[in-house]
């Protein structure tokens, strides 16, 4: 593990979806660099010198490999940076247009510049896109993964240059398309936006959002640099907090923000997987008996399992394995955790209603197989 690994944001976990490796086509990859060579400038030292030394201190300062091509675009309207890298490839591409380079200091390029390093260092575009998602859920699910990238390759471009105030400084210039002579850079001040905006509620906007809002980056960015990690690193003061407790207030805040509307959805799915397949198991011997109800009341509640009780009244196994298909069919589109999760609990409950029924066993074998949890199962 290379020493940039820890300062991930816990919410941009890759291990969380089934992202396969893909193959490089190199006759793409050179179509692609033929294209940048023929309408942009590639950066080098005789060209563009400022550009170069800050990507030379980049990479000494973050003890990596420069294995890049930078480039610089005409492009008097936008201000913007991206990392066109292939996943794996051996040369990975930062674009940068003029109008960014015109806007920022050769400090400030270094938060942006580092901020593209990060996403191919962390295989960002390795991550399912937000448009291919088959559900609400998924997309929802995608969106705040493609958040927390952007979280996690902010905090690269704060440590390659080395000062806040730089780094806030470069995102007030992108936010607002404004130079130095427009802004007083007056940060409490700014902030105090993030205040009017959280006492709204939910912002729908930020839900469906792939990036975070500037004002939810700054603010992370600022607890990023009291954490003990960080200091550390850099050899400066002790840190206030470790990484965990600083995710856990970026976490709150985003959820303010949306409305938990994430955890509530996730939990909703989960919720209904676990209520199908625990009823199934219950009615392994086809009965449903009062001590049987009692600990399905306690676990999902007096009105679950009143309108389960009238459900069965009316209703068959089929229409029972029916449900299930549906509810794990959304349940698969949790994340991993979440999926092992409830597989785990009901093995538990599974464990309770009988411990030796090979036909439970089955059941939650099948469970396990849909959300594609190829453990051996077995009830202890």
């Amino acid at each position: 593990m290379n020493s940039l690994d820890i300062f991930r944001y816990s919410k941009d976990d890759p291990n969380e979806f089934d992202i396969s490796k893909p193959k490089i086509d190199e006759s793409e990859k050179n179509k692609y660099l033929s294209n940048l060579l023929s309408h942009s400038i590639k950066v080098s030292e005789e060209i563009f010198p400022n550009i170069a030394k800050s990507i030379d201190e980049i990479f000494a300062k973050l003890k990596l490999e420069n294995n890049f091509n930078f480039f610089v675009t005409a492009d008097h309207i936008e201000a913007n940076a991206s990392c066109s890298a292939m996943p794996f490839s051996n040369k990975p591409d930062i674009v940068v247009t003029s109008k960014l380079v015109e806007l920022l200091t050769k400090e400030e390029l270094k938060f942006v510049l580092a901020h593209e390093v990060a996403h191919y260092y962390y295989q960002h575009s390795m991550y399912p896109h937000h448009s291919t998602a088959a559900s609400r859920i998924e997309k929802l699910n995608l969106l705040n993964l493609s958040r927390a990238a952007e979280i996690s390759s902010d905090r690269i471009g704060f440590i390659a240059c080395d000062n806040i105030q730089t780094s806030l400084r470069a995102m007030l210039k992108l936010a607002s398309g404004l130079s130095d002579k427009h802004i007083n850079f007056n940060f409490s001040a700014y902030l105090k936006q993030l205040d009017e905006l959280e006492s709204l509620g939910r912002n729908e906007g930020q839900l469906w959002s792939s990036h975070p809002n500037f004002l939810v980056r700054m603010k992370s960015l600022m607890w990023f640099e009291k954490s003990k990690e960080y200091n550390e690193f850099a050899n400066h003061r002790q840190g206030t907090y470790t990484l965990s407790e600083i995710d856990k207030k970026i976490d709150g805040l985003i959820n303010r923000l949306t409305g938990n509307e994430l955890e509530v959805s996730n939990q909703e799915v989960y919720d209904r997987a676990l209520l199908w397949a625990s009823l199934k198991m219950y009615l392994v011997d086809k009965k449903f008996t009062k001590d049987e109800q009692e600990k399905f009341r306690q676990r999902f509640g007096e009105k679950k399992t009143m309108s389960t009780i009238s459900f069965l009244k009316i209703s068959n196994i089929d229409i029972i394995d029916q449900k299930i298909k549906e509810a794990f069919t959304e349940a698969n589109l949790l994340l991993k955790n979440e999926k092992k999760k409830l597989i785990d609990e009901l093995i538990s409950i599974g464990s309770e209603i009988n411990k030796s029924n090979i036909t439970i066993v089955k059941y939650l074998a099948d469970f396990a197989n849909q959300l594609g949890d190829e453990r051996t199962i077995s009830l202890n």
